[in-house]
């Protein structure tokens, strides 16, 4: 069972997606209400500042941060006031031998008053920096606004769900993928030094549309979720999947993957892009 801690409201509400699987043990530190009886929730008061979260002495008060074994996956939105405990949680994590992996989310930058928005660049490029350095096993980002742009029409009650839901559907797949064993994969182990990354779809053609604005990406890592009969009776699909990964190839990028049976009628193509370098995210609102 994997387990994701989730800071602030926002990552909270994204974590629920989650929780329809079984293969999460899912914790939530936040000031969301109606969940004062759920015991991996941590309440936290309602604090006007960022400086006055970070002040909070409460580490020893979360109980179930003691239940957290050998690794955990840190879901945070920078632009929640409470993300400033992040790097006192993370500390606390560290410090105990757990391999630490972060998913941050970066809301809508135009929505953000001037503090926030410091606030978010921030803890975002802190989030990278530690990841470049080895604290964490990676980091992914993701893009509130590129998000949106996967659901098409969204009515106001169910924006945000609808959001979360594409990030941890795909997201989902990835790590049951990971965790299959392909029929046939050109998979290796990703460099040390490429701990930054974003996840998205794809296609048969490697036509990707990833969840965050990315630069210099070094390896790109592909999920063929293909149906079982498509794979035992069409013959050229295979050298049609090994060209478009060929043509996704450059002096600066190498192409990976791994094809997986399915027995849904449609073809479900995930990918990762890894890159040792700080992504900046700014993404094209026109």
């Amino acid at each position: 069972m994997k387990n994701i801690l989730a800071l602030g409201n926002a990552a909270a509400a994204i974590a629920s997606s989650l929780e329809k699987h079984d293969t999460y043990k899912i914790y939530k530190i936040s000031n969301l209400e109606g969940t004062s009886k759920d015991p991996n929730h941590y309440l936290l008061p309602v604090l006007e500042s960022a400086e006055m979260y970070e002040a909070l002495n409460i580490l020893g008060k979360i109980k179930f941060l003691k239940e957290i074994k050998k690794e955990v996956t840190f879901f945070v939105c920078g632009a929640s006031t409470s993300a400033a405990l992040s790097l006192k949680i993370l500390e606390s994590l560290y410090k105990r031998g757990i391999r630490i992996k972060v998913v941050y989310f970066q809301p809508e930058i135009d929505l953000l008053s001037e503090e926030q928005t410091l606030q978010e660049r921030t803890i975002r490029n802190i989030l990278q920096e530690y990841a470049r350095s080895g604290l964490f096993e990676n980091l992914t980002l993701a893009s509130n606004k590129i998000l949106e742009g996967f659901v098409g029409s969204i009515n106001v009650f169910d924006y945000y769900k609808q959001i979360n839901d594409t990030f941890c559907d795909s997201y989902h797949m990835i790590e049951v993928f990971k965790n299959t064993k392909p029929i046939m994969s050109t998979f290796t182990r990703v460099k040390e030094s490429c701990r930054i990354k974003t996840i998205g779809v794809s296609s048969i053609s490697c036509e990707d549309k990833i969840f965050s604005p990315f630069n210099q990406e070094v390896e790109v890592l592909y999920y063929f979720g293909i149906n079982e009969e498509k794979l035992k009776t069409q013959g050229n699909f295979f050298k049609e999947l090994t060209t478009s990964v060929k043509a996704r190839m450059t002096e600066e990028t190498k192409a990976y993957f791994g094809i997986y049976p399915t027995d849904y009628e449609s073809d479900y193509i995930y990918v990762e892009y890894f890159s040792p370098k700080i992504q900046q995210i700014t993404v094209d609102t026109e």
